[in-house]
């Protein structure tokens, strides 16, 4: 079973998830979307990854839904958000409003594995303004605030990225696709 993990990431955590669920499928092959746009005709499975940047789903994501419409459409087809909400809305705001009503009702799976802000990554402007948004964040869901400009904030789960899989497997039919 040939499985496709198209994504795309600004500074790396769908690409992350994108390595881990290659690691854990047999025939799972990760394109990175902002290098090209590979076809998902020959394979069985389409997996799509995106980090939510700017409240949005990725470009590169949004565009490859679009040219590759009527493919995606017949095959088991599963998405995954990188993003620190769990807020079950506003995640829902982001698929609504971030892709085709068509792509959003075929889905297969979905997950949302958690997000990171990658603070030391970043330029002086991106991270004075990331700093700010991420201790807002933190507040509204009663944590505390990050004194430090260029500590890494990360709360993404493999163990979430392995459950997709087997989600995605097994909606392929597939039984012993998960390898270790």
């Amino acid at each position: 079973m040939k499985t496709l993990i198209a994504y795309s990431s600004t500074h790396g955590t769908a690409a992350e998830c994108a390595r881990w669920l290659e690691d854990s499928m047999t025939g799972a092959e990760a394109a990175d979307l902002k290098q090209s746009a590979v076809n998902p005709q020959p394979y069985d499975l389409v997996i799509l990854g995106s980090s939510i940047y700017g409240g949005q789903i990725q470009r590169e994501v949004r565009d490859y839904c679009k040219q590759y419409l009527g493919i995606l459409l017949q095959k088991p087809l599963g998405i995954y958000l990188t993003c620190l909400t769990q807020d079950q809305a506003e995640i829902r705001h982001f698929l609504d409003y971030g892709l085709s009503a068509e792509i959003v009702q075929h889905l297969t799976a979905f997950c949302t594995p958690g997000g990171a802000v990658y603070l030391s990554k970043m330029g002086f402007l991106e991270r004075s303004i990331a700093h700010k948004l991420l201790n807002r964040f933190l507040r509204e869901q009663g944590l505390e605030a990050l004194r430090d400009r260029k500590t890494d904030y990360v709360t993404l789960s493999k163990e979430k990225v392995e459950r997709f899989a087997r989600q995605m497997s097994g909606a392929a039919g597939e039984t012993q696709e998960l390898s270790r």
